[in-house]
Parts: C-alpha cells; structure tokens; sequence
C-alpha cells in the first residue's frame, strides 16, 4: 500500500530521479563483500552477518564509527568500493518490478534520471548489460555525502523546475538531500535502509513495492 507522509499539493511530476544502489539494484551483498574485503587495508572492523540489522537503524557517521572507520579514509575507502564494484557487475540485479516501472515512466513520456555514489561507468555498463538504457541523465556524487549538491548541480545545469521533480531513493541521507533542495522524495523501503529510519526524516511518500512509484507519481499529477 502507498501512502503519503504530507499532504502538500504538487503538480504535475514530468521529471523522474532515481537512486541506483538499494533502489533499482540489489548490491547490498556485492556492497558488503566489497567493504569487508578492503577492512583489513583500512584497519576497520568487518561486517558479520549478525551485525546488518543494527548497522541499518544507524545513521552513516554512526555506522562509520560502529565499524571503526578513520573520517580520513572514508574518501580513498569509497573510491576503491566503486573501482572494485565493475568486477561485480553480473552479480547485482535489478529488484523485481522496478524494470516495469522504469518503462511504464519512459512510456509515458517522463524524464529519467539517476543521481548516485557509485560510478558513471559502473551505472552506464550495468544498464546496457541488462537492456535498461533508457534514462536521459546519469550524475554521479563525488563523495557518499556529496547527493545534496549534485541534486542541487543538475537542478542548475539543466534548468529544471523544482515543482515538476520527484525523487525516489532508499536511504535516509536521500531524503535529507532532496528536503535541502526542496523537491519531493518517494522513500521505498526494499533497500538499504528499515521503513522506521526512513520515516524518521519524514520522506513525501513511501513506497512499499515498485508499483506504488506508478501510483505516487499519478496522484500527484492528479492533484
């Protein structure tokens, strides 16, 4: 079921933005392989398994801090997830409906976007491989913390107006980006982080399976 955390009125939404790891994707294994492989590098303490569901309800600093993770490393730690993240490709699939959704959008005439921490080429790669090249523009945050300013570059770059714009993502930092930019966010609650920390930063929507975007978008352009 789809329900609406405001009830501020919108218009029409012409402009879609997507995240892309918990998303569209489902990396979280591959994520969670790759951080633990380069744990004894960066001397951090790895991830078990018993340990996921507590390191959910965290917040980023807090999960950095859970796991011992220097602030100094966090930029060297991110780029080598991203270089390591190309050989894991054919592992990461794309979350059950969310295909359908992304080519009902596009059908409709809607513009696709996706702003994320990992890489352009990872991104660009990933779709072609998987028959999902469908989207008109692809940004790529320069650091984990950096989504707030890339939202607010492509908002500049290409012009866009805030009250045609939705974004859709899965963490709690997603939410806080689009809430600085002022456009509104569709959480969903199939990726990294739990529906209660999501409501916590009080998202526009949630979603709780792909075909509740369809449903959000409607209404809103409804209204």
């Amino acid at each position: 079921m789809t329900y609406s955390l405001r009830n501020e009125p919108a218009n029409r939404v012409r402009h879609v933005i997507f995240d892309f790891d918990g998303t569209i994707v489902d990396s979280m294994d591959v994520a969670l392989q790759l951080i633990n492989q380069a744990a004894e590098k960066y001397h951090y303490h790895p991830v078990k398994s018993e340990d996921i569901e507590k390191l959910r309800r965290m917040s980023m600093p807090e999960r950095f801090k859970a796991l011992n993770v220097s602030p100094y490393h966090i930029p060297r730690i991110a780029l080598e997830l991203v270089r390591n993240y190309t050989k894991s490709l054919r592992f990461i699939h794309i979350f059950e409906g969310m295909r359908e959704v992304i080519l009902a959008l596009k059908e409709r005439g809607l513009t696709l976007s996706i702003i994320s921490s990992n890489s352009n080429q990872n991104i660009r790669k990933f779709l072609a491989d998987n028959n999902l090249d469908v989207f008109d523009h692809i940004y790529c945050a320069k650091n984990l913390f950096g989504k707030e300013r890339t939202i607010a570059s492509l908002i500049k770059k290409l012009n866009l107006k805030r009250q045609e714009l939705i974004y859709v993502g899965d963490e709690h930092r997603d939410i806080i980006a689009c809430q600085a930019n002022h456009i509104p966010v569709i959480a969903v609650t199939w990726g990294f982080d739990p529906p209660e920390v999501l409501e916590k930063a009080q998202p526009d929507y949630i979603a709780h399976q792909p075909a509740d975007i369809l449903s959000i978008i409607d209404m809103t352009s409804d209204r």
